[in-house]
């Protein structure tokens, strides 16, 4: 990928990933279960697809966009731990997508990707981000209940990965009927 090309991978899924973090956080506010711990998670999903479609840019642009969300929550007043999640954020999905390549029939170019197949990689995605997010706040100490977190996060990740991925479906076929296709 040429280097303009690989800018706007990165800034495009770090402002779609941090705007939809905020969207998630006025929608689905009452719904957290902890800091960093939603039922609802929206921004999954554009993790999901930010990596599976421009792997390690896609995964820079998370991180990035982690980071500036870094500024906007000030819950957890301890810089380490959010520079080190928002580093999790990026490379967990990175790492579920290399599980995935290995475990599963996912093609490294997607094709023949079925409905499926889409569900084994978000539950992967989910249970990798999750573990890995959950393990880190235990150990900064900002994590009691590390099960429950894990779950708690592993189903926001997952509903918020497919209620993104069915939108993003739908708003292709949209677009395909639009175009007379």
């Amino acid at each position: 990928m040429h280097v303009q090309s690989a800018t706007l991978v990165v800034g495009l899924t770090a402002l779609l990933y941090a705007a939809l973090f905020l969207i998630n956080d006025y929608l689905f506010s009452a719904l957290d279960v902890s800091v960093g711990v939603n039922w609802v998670f929206l921004p999954s999903g554009v993790r999901l697809i930010a990596i599976l479609l421009f792997e390690k840019w896609g995964a820079l642009g998370v991180v990035l966009g982690s980071l500036m969300l870094a500024f906007h929550d000030t819950r957890l007043n301890d810089p380490l731990t959010v520079g080190v999640a928002a580093c999790i954020s990026g490379l967990a999905p990175l790492l579920a997508r290399q599980i995935c390549l290995y475990a599963t029939e996912l093609d490294v170019n997607l094709k023949a990707l079925t409905a499926v197949g889409l569900m084994r990689v978000a539950l992967i995605f989910s249970a990798v981000s999750a573990a890995l997010h959950q393990s880190w706040y235990a150990w900064r100490g900002h994590s009691e209940q590390v099960l429950n977190s894990v779950l708690a996060m592993f189903t926001g990740d997952m509903l918020g990965a497919l209620l993104v991925l069915y939108a993003a479906k739908v708003m292709l076929s949209l677009d395909a009927r639009l175009r007379g296709g």
